[in-house]
């Protein structure tokens, strides 16, 4: 009953879901080793990896895009992308990195590598669920370690995995904004 309990009694506002102070505190613990990526990275179920490719842009120009985007993110569209908080921890030419929580505070991680190419900008998207349990639940770091071995699913809208449909719908985002600048 314990850890079921929390989750189903922590209290989340749906217009501001900004993690528990639990949360902000053991997230980048959780992020830093990231136990529910160890296993789901190979098996693919709460992992997902893309090559986007950029032909007109730099990595400067695609890692603002990606920032702007997730800052211009309305309350509907954080909602229907399972994101309704999110720190973006780095952004610059090379990388951004973002710690996304759910409503019920799961913690998911997005990275995005960037490299200039001949033709343009190449970035390799990631986006994965860190652990099994909630950041919400104290020792989350520590139990995800124990359940690392433990492969789990995490679906999303219309059937999809969660990591592919965030991924899809970020990289339409960020090509728009691009677009939008280019012209």
């Amino acid at each position: 009953a314990g850890i079921a309990t929390i989750v189903a009694t922590t209290s989340v506002s749906v217009v501001n879901a900004e993690p528990s102070l639990i949360s902000k505190v053991q997230g980048p613990v959780q992020d830093l080793i990231q136990p529910g990526h160890w296993i789901g990275q190979f098996v693919g179920i709460n992992s997902k990896q893309e090559t986007w490719n950029f032909p007109r842009n730099t990595p400067e120009e695609v890692s603002k895009a990606i920032v702007n985007v997730l800052e211009g993110l309305t309350p509907e569209r954080k909602d229907k992308l399972i994101i309704p908080e999110f720190e973006i921890q780095t952004a610059d030419a090379t990388k951004v990195h973002v710690l996304t929580w759910t409503k019920l505070e799961w913690l998911d991680t997005f990275d995005v590598r960037l490299f200039s190419s001949s033709s343009g900008c190449t970035a390799k998207a990631s986006f994965y669920a860190t652990g099994f349990f909630p950041t919400i639940v104290p020792g989350a770091p520590l139990l995800n370690v124990g359940m690392a071995w433990f492969p789990f699913a995490s679906p999303g809208p219309r059937g999809e995995m969660l990591q592919d449909f965030r991924l899809r719908a970020l990289k339409g985002l960020v090509t728009k904004q691009l677009e939008a600048t280019n012209i």
